[in-house]
């Protein structure tokens, strides 16, 4: 695991333990032809980070400097007709989790809702870049 799927996870963690969902440490892979957090509701699922490096700019001296971006993917699946009650403060919550993550040029989070038969997911999109040499 990366340090920053562990920080999240557990910033995520404490910051939903009082709501009506939670939060599970195993990766967003599928049973079947189903994805877990489309089969246990109401749990936030993180995958795993993904990582690029680019060079930003070359000096004479070769003390270059670089972007490196990282990303990863949340998600929580909640019932379309029976929604939770604090559903506004857990997506809140899930966003600001972001902040958890220390030194980063860019440190986002994205929120795209899918409704789907009587299922809404919540696809979260995290980004965090740093800029280095």
């Amino acid at each position: 695991m990366s340090a920053i799927r562990d920080a999240l996870l557990a910033n995520v963690t404490t910051n939903i333990s009082s709501t009506s969902c939670g939060v599970s440490s195993e990766l967003p892979w599928a049973q079947g032809d189903t994805p877990l957090y489309e089969k246990n509701m109401k749990k936030f699922y993180l995958s795993e980070e993904s990582s690029a490096t680019t060079q930003l700019f070359a000096t004479i001296d070769r003390n270059d400097v670089f972007q490196k971006e990282r990303s990863l993917t949340g998600f929580i699946t909640v019932d379309a007709k029976n929604q939770p009650n604090d559903i506004d403060t857990v997506v809140a919550a899930v966003i600001n989790s972001r902040l958890a993550i220390a030194d980063q040029s860019v440190n986002e989070c994205a929120v795209a809702v899918d409704t789907e038969e009587d299922r809404i997911t919540y696809t979260f999109e995290y980004r965090f870049v740093t800029i280095t040499n």
